[in-house]
């Protein structure tokens, strides 16, 4: 039984669509469309046709041609793992990938537009990374993933427009034999002709021809296809079927099998025994037939495609003909076949083709749309066919069923299909689409459409219509008359767009959501009956994609099971007009009524929407519900009841989670759909609602918090709408209505929301105050959700709606309230007011709230009203500063704000201002603060004369007695006032309009006498001579306030200041006044003192006069003033006449008038520019008034007389400054600087020092410091003699700050006197600080080592030695004790040397230079050698006058008590004189020098001493022999001593001596001290020291030594040996045998010889002394023993 097999479930998915340029193509006139033309071509046609196949279409079936010619041009190839793809466009070939589905291009290949793109071939390779690709000229190219051409194939033979030369076949083989090769390519062409090519791929790219086979001799109209089976290595090739007999049944149809060989002949056709009979029958036949010229043979049918089944075991085949066949593999054993009229469908056109005009033409030859024309596998089971037409099937390759449902899928006409992959296979079409273009001009439209018409529609057209349009064209054709011209066609463009889509198998669901998605509503509740799926989505959809009315929600919304999404649709929805939002609210109302809360409640819902009608006992349709308004009100009748029964069931303290939910969802429905009655009437009505209704402001204004709405609506100044909101949402809004008064733009006047203000009424009965209420009303009744019980149930956390209003304005939560007090609307009104002046500056809103508030009997706003006037006033009218804010001007004193109003009147106006502005503000004042109003005029009044008396005179004038609108009423008050403002008016040039004020006070006697006027005319009295004073001083030029007389005639100081600036500004006056007018001066003066400044002396005004007279730059008036003082101590001055003293009555005393003197006197030195100046005489002139000339007289006259002997020193300096300068060694300074030869003229400088007082009286002190500036300016001049002058006259004065300038000269190289420099850096290093000591030490030590290069080079010849005392000066000085050999050693210095020392002029930085040179040191040292070089013999003929045998202990004669029997050269000591002079040798000096020049490089260039330390050690070891063991100490080396000591004859203090040394430094470094300063080892006895080192190191001598420690160690064992041998021949020349000692002691055959001479004795004490030293020096005892026996039996005796 068979099985049944099931339908696919499919989904159709585009993945991309490319969209071609739009090509015109212009429409060929149907010029050769006669009869005559059609004759005439047609057999033209017929030859052409002819000659076209006869070289190709010989091979090329036509059938076959038509057949691909119908192909789209574009083509898809899949590679074999279906996750790449390649899409062959006219220029180039897109590589896509199945990560994304195909959806992105991610490589290009680059390829030649083609004239047959049909006939183009593409193939992927096996692995999938090589795409080759091959044009209908047979040309092969070879590209990578990324679209890179690897290598070009070209085609050898010249096959231009020969498409039997095309490529019928790519193959990729999967293995190649050359190892060089990664694959193998095979191009086979339609004429049978096959090529294999090795491919190499990777870093060198090349192909490689392998070999060429021919199908000719089995396919003689060569082939169509080849395809290759991987798992058989088989070529299967289709062509064209054969009639022979005997042969397959599989050859027959055009299909046979070639085995793939690796030699030649590398392909062999898999045949039985009839193929091979038949072959060579077939060839015979071959040879026979032959075609004629105009033959042409029936039409064959034959394989256009074959495909192979994913398992690799069918092949399927579709013929020329349409027909399908199946075969086995690999035996090609004929399975299945389907001829073309056996398959289901094949004949059904495309249903959309009825459609269009263009398409219907294809209808005519739909035949040309039966074949099959591309063909691939969807399983092992079924195969996708697909046709001309369009029609897709993946059928049964049982029974040729269609498994994608009773009809097929429509695609574009002939798809390419490629294989399946997981359930879905590609397919690529090409939609055409032609498109007509109008003339610019069309000058004969009915032709044109007619023929249109004619040509779109001709079936339409008659066959005897079509005949004389044929005649037409044909007269045409032949006369070219526009009468018979055709009807001109409109052009048309051919746009095409190719797609690239998948048909992937889904599931019900999947396939549902996606016919959901695509709109498909039939179709998908078609699937949803068929697979019952929930319908639900597809009405979801449908709702959501229509407007909402009231159709929609019959149609669809009503269709919606499920509840929860109907309520929420119902609730989140919000439709476009304002019926539909109505409508849509009311639907969702009645699904959340009782009847769905019962059912809810009783679990009978199953979350379905319940409309009232489902349970309602009347049965009324859904229609009923939209009924006239006569019908609804018996309806609701029926509901009241009806509710009232299903209220009784409802239990709405036990309400379930749902039922809460649907109450919570119905309360919301009936929030919006108030706020939707409130927003019609906020857009005027429900008439103006359906015009200006917004869905997106309501969306938000429904679901918005109604408080915000309210306050975005007074923002808005939107006072109708907020109106409305306090209407019907007054239990919301009413608590906050002042909060939300208060949003109200401050611009906005108050009169347009006054509606809306807060207003309070007094009562009748007892006159109270209340707050009016406001009239509150409601859109329709109160529902049962609404009840206020139930609200608490279903709402358990209500939230605050007006809480963000008060955290944004927290200042206006206690406006919160539902019934606010009478206080609080005060306070509000006061704030609100304030509010709106502060942010928007316009005082006349803030003015009209308060206004406002007065009319609607709000108390207590009277202040803030006044404010607010008088800020109105000066912003709108008084012209003040428009930034003024309220509570700046409440800030502001009254007395502010009165300036504020008259700051900006002009002159004329001012007094008009004062009556329109200041009496108003006068006035409200006054009732404020009763008697404040004469205050505030008061303090206005004075503190405007302070700087004017301009405006306070108009003031006074219109408050005169005489005059009728006064504006000081009261006389005392307008006196009081005005003395106040001219005492504080502080201009001095108002005197004119002091005495007009003056004039408008009232005279004495004005009014009644009260003590009160009488001190007032009093004060006016006094005013009168303070205005004289002042009309004094505004006389002589010095204007002054009246004030100001008045604030010093109290003060004496004060007094006398002005009457000074009075005298020095009539002074000034040019030209200047006479001596008449000063005694007219002086005359005032007396005056004022005697009116109102008599607190100031007579004799003070006296001095002023004088002094004023002496610094009048006049000398007359100078002159004037010497005779108004005794200038000198007598009493009496005889120069003053009579008549002088009958006019002048008093003198200024003689103290006084030297300080007059001395201030003018100065006053003019400090004015003079130069010596010449006039001002100058003027101050001589000052001082020689005084005659007896007092030391202060003097010492100015001096400091003038030092400008005189400044000025020989080209000093040009003003006089001020050399009397302001607190340092007049600077001006001795500049004087020296500016004179260069100023050191040279000292006593000048000296005698100027006295004049300028230079360190005021100590002399000492200035003598030093101007010696010191000359020395340094001679130094500086390199005149060191002058400058040396200098320097020993601050030495012989002590001057201790010239240390500086001495070291300066000690240190300069120019001066070549050493002594004198040594004398002076030693007085230098007396007085300088401590921290240049180091310093100036070095230079000493710099001139020490010249000095001593000086002593050296006195030992040079006579003739050098005297050329160096003439150039030195002080060589005579210098004694230096040389020996002979040190005299020898300076003759032979070299010639560098010499020089070095015989230059006795070079600089100290020279010398240095020489002594720091190593070779120098080295060739001096050199010179010493010779003294070491001597020998013992040279030291053996020492004089025995100066110890040269060291026999005894060499001292310092200071340590000569210590020590027994020293030795004391006597040379050391001279106390003949007072002086000690050094004596010193040649060692001495250059050692001294080396350690200097080591000293000043600061231990860089190390100075050689060993061999100068050597011979000073040898020099002073007869002398001081503790001197030689330092100089030995101080050995770098210590064995070096070593050269010392063997120089020194041997006695016992020597030897002794070297142990001691040894012993010395071996004890150090076995026993090294730091923490002391002096070792204690050093005041030990040296024969202990010697004798506890060698016993030390006796001990130990199997210690391992140091090499350093073993060295001295041997030293001091061999000095040892050498005392104890010369002890032992001191001992044998004491016993007179004729010993030589210094013999014994160095030579050791002598030593011998001479111990056994001493054997031969008779004494028994000298042969125990030949027996111990035998013993000591090893000497054989028996050789002593056999010497004496022998002695004894020769000589001993006769």
């Amino acid at each position: 039984m068979a099985v049944e097999e099931e339908n696919v479930l499919y989904d159709l998915l585009v993945h991309s669509e490319w969209l071609q340029e739009s090509e015109a193509q212009p429409r060929r006139h149907r010029q050769c469309g006669s009869i005559l033309v059609k004759t005439i071509s047609g057999p033209l046609k017929f030859v052409l046709q002819y000659v076209r196949y006869s070289h190709s279409s010989s091979l090329l079936s036509p059938s076959f041609v038509q057949l691909v010619d119908k192909q789209i041009n574009w083509q898809l190839v899949v590679a074999s793992n279906g996750k790449l793809l390649a899409v062959v466009q006219d220029q180039c070939i897109e590589i896509r990938s199945a990560r994304d589905e195909f959806g992105s291009v991610f490589g290009k290949c680059l390829v030649p537009k083609d004239p047959h793109p049909q006939w183009r071939h593409v193939t992927w390779s096996h692995d999938c990374t090589l795409l080759a690709y091959a044009d209908s000229s047979g040309t092969v190219k070879v590209f990578d993933l990324m679209g890179s051409e690897l290598f070009v194939i070209p085609q050898t033979i010249n096959s231009a427009g020969d498409l039997s030369y095309a490529v019928a076949g790519l193959i990729f083989l999967e293995s190649t034999d050359n190892a060089q090769c990664s694959t193998e390519l095979l191009v086979i062409n339609y004429r049978g002709q096959l090529k294999s090519y090795w491919l190499s791929v990777g870093t060198q790219q090349s192909y490689q021809e392998s070999h060429s086979f021919n199908f000719n001799s089995h396919y003689s109209h060569g082939v169509i296809t080849v395809i290759y089976h991987s798992g058989h290595k088989l070529l299967l090739v289709g062509g064209c079927e054969t009639s022979e007999e005997g042969i397959s049944k599989a050859s027959s149809y055009g299909v046979t099998a070639w085995r793939v060989l690796s030699g030649a002949p590398y392909y062999k056709q898999v045949t039985n025994y009839e193929d091979d009979v038949a072959g060579s029958q077939r060839g015979l036949l071959k040879l026979l037939s032959f075609r004629g010229l105009w033959r042409q043979e029936p039409k064959q049918d034959g394989v256009f495609k074959m495909s192979l089944s994913p398992d690799g075991t069918i092949l399927a085949v579709i013929h020329l003909s349409g027909q399908l066949t199946l075969w086995e593999l690999p035996s090609l054993r004929h399975q299945k076949e389907w001829k073309q009229e056996m398959q289901v469908g094949y004949d059904a056109i495309n249903p959309e083709w009825t459609k269009f005009m263009e398409k219907r033409k294809k209808i005519k030859d739909r035949s040309s749309f039966y074949p099959l024309c591309d063909i691939n596998w969807w399983s092992d089971s079924a195969v996708i066919l697909a046709r001309c037409s369009g029609a897709l099937t993946v059928s049964s390759v049982r029974t040729l069923k269609n498994l994608l449902g009773q009809s097929c899928e429509w695609f574009e006409p002939s798809p390419q299909v490629g294989a399946a992959h997981n359930g879905s296979f590609m397919c690529l079409e090409c939609e055409v689409k032609v498109a007509y273009k109008r003339h610019r001009l069309e000058t004969n439209t009915l032709e044109d459409d007619e023929g249109d018409e004619e040509s779109d529609s001709d079936d339409e057209s008659s066959a005897r219509a079509r005949y004389f349009s044929y005649v037409k064209q044909g007269l045409y054709y032949l006369t070219e008359m526009e009468r018979f011209a055709p009807p001109r066609k409109r052009p048309r463009t051919i746009s095409k767009t190719y797609r690239l889509v998948s048909l992937r198998s889904t599931t019900p669901e999947e396939l549902y959501q996606r016919k959901i998605d695509n709109e498909e509503y039939g179709e998908a509740l078609a699937l949803a009956m068929a697979y019952d799926l929930d319908s639900d989505l597809v009405y979801q959809r449908q709702w959501r994609k229509s407007p909402v009315n009231l159709a929609s929600i019959q149609d669809y919304l009503s269709k919606i099971k499920k509840r929860s999404w109907v309520l929420h649709e119902c609730v989140e929805r919000v439709p476009e007009n304002v019926d539909a939002a109505r409508e849509l609210l009311q639907y969702g109302l009645k699904g959340t009524d009782l009847e769905a809360l019962i059912a809810v409640g009783k679990g009978e819902d199953g979350g379905r929407f319940i409309l009232p009608g489902d349970v309602d006992i009347d049965d009324l349709p859904y229609e009923d519900y939209m009924s006239p308004v006569e019908e609804m009100q018996k309806r609701k009748e029926k509901e009241a009841a009806r509710r009232q029964e299903l209220l009784q069931c409802v239990n709405f303290s036990m309400l379930t989670l749902e039922q809460k939910e649907l109450c919570r969802c119905r309360l919301k429905l009936l929030t919006y759909l108030n706020r939707l009655a409130t927003y019609e009437e906020i857009l005027g009505g429900p008439h103006a609602a359906e015009r200006r209704y917004d869905s997106e402001f309501f969306k938000k204004f429904r679901s918005q918090n109604i408080v915000l709405s309210a306050r975005t609506y007074a923002r808005e100044s939107n006072v109708q709408a907020l109106e409305i909101l306090f209407t019907y949402h007054g239990s919301d809004l009413l608590p906050h209505r002042l909060a939300i008064l208060s949003n109200f733009p401050e611009t906005t006047t108050p009169h347009e929301y006054c509606f809306l203000l807060p207003e309070a009424r007094f009562v009748d009965e007892q006159g109270d105050l209340v707050v009016l209420p406001w009239n509150e009303q409601r859109h329709q009744d109160l529902d049962w959700c609404e009840e206020p019980n139930l609200r608490q149930v279903i709402d358990c956390s209500p939230q605050d709606v007006a809480e963000f209003l008060y955290q944004e304005q927290p200042e206006l939560l206690k406006y919160s309230t539902t019934e606010p007090s009478i206080e609080c609307l005060t306070e509000w009104y006061q704030k609100r007011a304030e509010e709106i002046e502060s942010y928007s500056r316009q005082v006349d809103c803030a003015l009209s709230l308060v206004r406002l508030g007065k009319e609607r009997n709000i108390p207590g706003l009277e202040v803030l009203c006044d404010d607010l006037i008088t800020l109105e006033t000066l912003v709108y009218e008084a012209g003040a500063d428009p930034t003024l804010s309220l509570k700046e001007l409440q800030q502001m004193k009254d007395i502010d704000k009165l300036r504020q109003l008259m700051i900006n009147s002009s002159e004329e106006m001012y007094i008009k201002n004062v009556y329109q502005w200041v009496v108003p503000f006068l006035h409200r004042c006054e009732s404020k603060n009763t008697g404040h109003a004469d205050e505030l005029l008061r303090e206005y009044l004075v503190t405007e004369a302070k700087e004017d008396l301009k405006y306070p005179l108009k003031i006074f004038q219109q408050s005169k007695p005489d005059c009728q609108q006064k504006i000081i009423p009261d006389h005392h008050q307008l006196m009081a006032v005005a003395l106040e403002c001219l005492y504080n008016c502080e201009r001095d040039d108002q005197l004119a309009l002091c005495y007009d004020i003056l004039e408008c006070l009232p005279q004495r006697g004005f009014g009644p006498e009260t003590e009160m006027s009488k001190t007032l005319h009093d004060q006016v009295d006094l005013l009168e001579q303070h205005l004289s004073v002042a009309e004094i001083l505004e006389k002589h030029g010095l204007q002054k306030p009246i004030s100001f007389v008045k604030n010093t005639q109290s003060s004496s100081e004060e007094a006398r200041l002005l009457m000074v600036r009075l005298t020095r500004h009539v002074g000034r006056k040019n030209p200047p006044v006479s001596e008449s007018e000063w005694r007219g001066l002086f005359h005032d003066l007396l005056e004022m003192q005697r009116s109102v400044y008599s607190c100031l002396d007579f004799n003070i005004c006296c001095e002023i006069f004088t002094e004023s007279l002496l610094c009048s730059n006049r000398l007359e008036n100078i002159r004037l003033a010497g005779q108004m003082m005794h200038c000198n101590s007598v009493s009496v001055d005889p120069s003053i006449n009579a008549t002088s003293r009958s006019k002048i009555q008093s003198k200024v005393n003689y103290e006084k008038s030297i300080e007059l003197v001395l201030t003018a006197a100065r006053e003019y030195f400090n004015s003079s520019a130069t010596l010449t100046d006039n001002c100058m005489d003027l101050a001589r002139c000052c001082l020689q008034l005084i005659t007896d000339c007092p030391p202060v007289i003097q010492e100015e006259l001096d400091l003038i007389s030092a400008l005189n002997v400044m000025e020989e020193f080209n000093m040009k300096i003003l006089p001020m400054q050399v009397r302001m300068c607190s340092d007049r060694l600077r001006l001795i300074k500049e004087c020296i600087t500016q004179c260069p030869t100023a050191y040279k003229q000292s006593k000048k400088l000296l005698i100027l020092a006295d004049l300028l007082r230079v360190a005021g009286q100590d002399k000492a002190q200035r003598k030093g410091e101007v010696l010191v500036l000359l020395a340094e300016q001679a130094l500086e001049y390199e005149d060191y003699k002058a400058s040396s002058i200098h320097c020993q006259d601050l030495m012989s004065a002590g001057y201790s700050a010239g240390w500086q300038v001495c070291s300066k000269l000690g240190q300069s190289d120019g001066y070549h006197d050493l002594t004198t420099r040594q004398e002076l850096m030693s007085f230098a290093r007396t007085y300088c600080p401590p921290n240049v000591i180091q310093s100036l030490l070095a230079v000493s030590s710099s001139l020490q080592t010249q000095i001593l290069y000086q002593a050296v080079n006195y030992q040079i010849e006579p003739s050098e030695r005297s050329e160096s005392i003439n150039s030195t000066g002080n060589a005579q000085q210098i004694e230096i004790k040389v020996s002979n050999n040190s005299s020898d050693l300076l003759h032979r210095t070299t010639a560098k040397t010499m020089e070095v020392l015989s230059s006795t002029s070079m600089t100290t930085k020279a010398v240095l230079h020489a002594v720091s040179d190593a070779q120098w040191w080295k060739k001096s040292l050199s010179y010493l050698r010779p003294l070491h070089d001597q020998g013992r013999e040279a030291t053996l003929r020492r004089e025995t006058g100066v110890n040269g045998d060291l026999e005894k202990q060499g001292c310092h004669p200071f340590y000569e008590i210590l020590i027994d029997d020293p030795f004391i050269d006597k040379s050391e000591v001279n106390y003949t004189s007072y002086q000690y002079s050094a004596l010193e040798n040649f060692a001495e000096v250059l050692l001294r020098a080396g350690k200097l020049s080591e000293t000043k490089s600061e231990g860089e260039n190390l100075f050689p001493a060993t061999e100068v330390l050597l011979q000073l050690a040898s020099d002073a070891l007869p002398k001081d022999m503790t001197l030689a063991l330092a100089y030995l100490l101080a050995l770098p080396q210590i064995v070096d001593a070593t050269k010392c000591f063997e120089k020194q004859p041997h006695s016992a203090l020597s030897l002794q001596f070297a142990g001691y040394y040894y012993a010395l430094q071996i004890y150090i470094r076995l026993s090294p001290c730091f923490k002391e300063k002096c070792h204690s080892i050093y005041r030990a006895d040296p024969k202990e020291v010697i004798n506890l080192v060698t016993k030390h190191v006796t001990e130990n001598t199997e210690f391992s030594w140091p090499e350093e420690i073993q060295a001295l160690i041997h030293q001091l064992c061999y000095y040892n040996e050498l005392l104890t041998d010369f002890t032992q021949a001191q001992t044998l020349q004491g016993l007179g045998k004729g010993v030589d000692v210094q013999r014994f002691a160095t030579d050791s055959q002598y030593k011998r010889e001479t111990i056994l001479g001493l054997a031969e004795t008779l004494e028994e004490n000298v042969y125990k002394i030949s027996l111990s030293l035998a013993q000591r020096y090893n000497i054989a005892l028996w050789e002593v023993y056999m010497t004496h026996l022998e002695f004894l039996f020769t000589d001993s005796g006769p």
